[in-house]
């Protein structure tokens, strides 16, 4: 790990909205949220009409959301780092849900206090300056949602959309308010009361709007249609196939992973290429503002089973192991492998045992579909041996035997290069090494097999041979 490069910093998405301009439509929402809010709690309170209050906290509430809001844009404005990769958007949607529940407490606000005002007898005062105020302020909010609305489908803002529905449904509230107090005017007291609560039933009603618009952001809900992705993929070339498509993140800035698949003879070089234009193509949607592509290799029955070598490979290297002579055979469905491998000859059998059986439970993890794993534990070493001088005598006894041995098995000839040694840190033990000629023609497997069958015949011959090892080549390697 020591010596790998991690780059800390290397966060590609960002959020490309103009941050400052929602940030001044807030401002300016605010502003004319709180002007239609003092115009309704002026005239609610100096008439008593709790309708007209009740409209008043709505639109209070609508400029405090400004402010909510504001302080969410404050923080998601911040850029991508290591502890938030994905940048700080949800900070925005988070802001969305704090409107929610604001609304819901002025809903039941609302409801305890019309309850209380329906057993009353008194009603309030309305007169023409309360007719104005309603008017003016329902114009006030007219222009406010007309405006927020059209700027938050600009600047693709959850806020500036929440905020903007909110203050529309307020207009309807102000109506319906306004027709209530043609009601009280006219001697219906109870009306204030009714209304009141209606407005509150509306207040919440746009909470759950808000809530349902918003929690499919944190709960990770797909913002892209994957089949749309599919399309772009799937007009790639040199896709095989390709799976796992996810998205999340917000609408209009959703982050997309996805794995592809390329054929096994593509180089790192190709497969990125691919990668990229992947890439370039789903970056060009505008609902998606960060892309990963991971790059597979497609892979057959034949490519599968030759994949196990480099997966048991790497498995004995973080273990200090030594992997050669990998075999895989099937049983019906079953697949299994052979191994030897090749430990620190320092070690002892327990020891190498524990090694060798960590092994194979790294490679039932890592490849699930082999039902089984063999290994023939053997020792492996870098060090350099010291051998002790063999007596000419001692070499002749070893050719003759090698010589009479080769009697047994007519398709090998010419034996030569013979080699021996004996190491003391071993006992004393013989190593044989030594070439013979073999017909070109024969198949890589039948050869192997003469070759193990002739190692095993001088071992047999030669008792105190530790180990014994033939190299085979056709007539015409010299």
């Amino acid at each position: 790990m020591d010596q790998m490069k991690w780059i800390e910093n290397d966060y590609i998405q960002t959020d490309n909205r103009d941050i400052g301009q929602i940030r001044r439509v807030l401002v300016v929402t605010m502003v004319l949220n709180f002007i239609a809010t003092g115009l309704k709690l002026t005239a609610g309170f100096l008439t008593g009409a709790l309708s007209v209050v009740a409209d008043g906290l709505d639109s209070f509430f609508d400029g405090l959301s400004n402010v909510v809001g504001l302080v969410g844009l404050y923080i998601t404005a911040k850029p991508p780092d290591s502890r938030h990769p994905y940048g700080h958007r949800k900070v925005e949607t988070l802001a969305a849900l704090i409107i929610a529940f604001l609304l819901f407490l002025t809903s039941w606000q609302l409801l305890v206090t019309a309850w209380k005002r329906l057993g009353s007898e008194t009603g309030p005062t309305i007169n023409l300056w309360t007719m104005v105020a309603m008017l003016v302020s329902m114009i006030i909010q007219a222009a406010t949602s007309f405006y927020e609305l059209r700027k938050a489908r600009l600047l693709k803002s959850e806020v500036l959309a929440a905020d903007a529905f909110h203050t529309r449904a307020s207009i309807l509230i102000s109506l319906s308010v306004l027709g209530g107090l043609g009601l009280v005017w006219i001697g219906f007291h109870q009306a204030d009361a009714i209304l009141a609560a209606i407005v509150a039933l509306v207040i919440a009603k746009i909470g759950v709007d808000i809530l349902r618009e918003n929690l499919p952001v944190l709960l990770d809900q797909a913002p892209v249609d994957p089949s749309q992705i599919a399309e772009v993929v799937g007009e790639v070339g040199g896709i095989e196939s390709f799976h796992r498509v996810r998205s999340r993140g917000a609408p209009g800035s959703a982050a997309v992973d996805l794995h592809v698949r390329v054929t096994p003879e593509k180089t790192i070089q190709e497969a990125n290429v691919i990668a990229d234009e992947v890439r370039r193509r789903l970056l060009a949607l505008e609902s998606i503002s960060d892309v990963t592509v991971h790059v597979e290799a497609q892979r057959g029955r034949e490519e599968d089973a030759s994949d196990l070598f480099a997966i048991a490979k790497h498995a004995a290297s973080e273990l200090d192991l030594i992997v050669h002579e990998v075999v895989a055979h099937s049983i019906g469905e079953d697949l299994y492998i052979e191994m030897h491998i090749g430990v620190d000859p320092r070690l002892s059998l327990g020891e190498a045992h524990h090694l060798v059986d960590d092994l194979e439970r790294e490679i039932l993890t890592r490849r699930p579909d082999v039902k089984g794993v063999h290994t023939h534990i053997e020792p492996a070493t870098t060090r350099i041996q010291i051998s002790d001088q063999v007596s000419l005598e001692e070499q002749a006894r070893v050719s003759l035997q090698v010589h009479q041995a080769m009697e047994d098995f007519p398709d090998l000839s010419d034996p030569h290069n013979i080699r021996i040694r004996r190491d003391a840190q071993a006992d004393g033990k013989l190593f044989v090494s030594l070439e013979c000629k073999i017909a070109p023609e024969i198949q890589m497997t039948e050869a192997h097999l003469m070759a193990s069958h002739l190692e095993q015949e001088l071992s047999r011959r030669l008792e105190e041979a530790a180990d014994v090892s033939v190299h085979l080549e056709p007539p015409d390697a010299d």
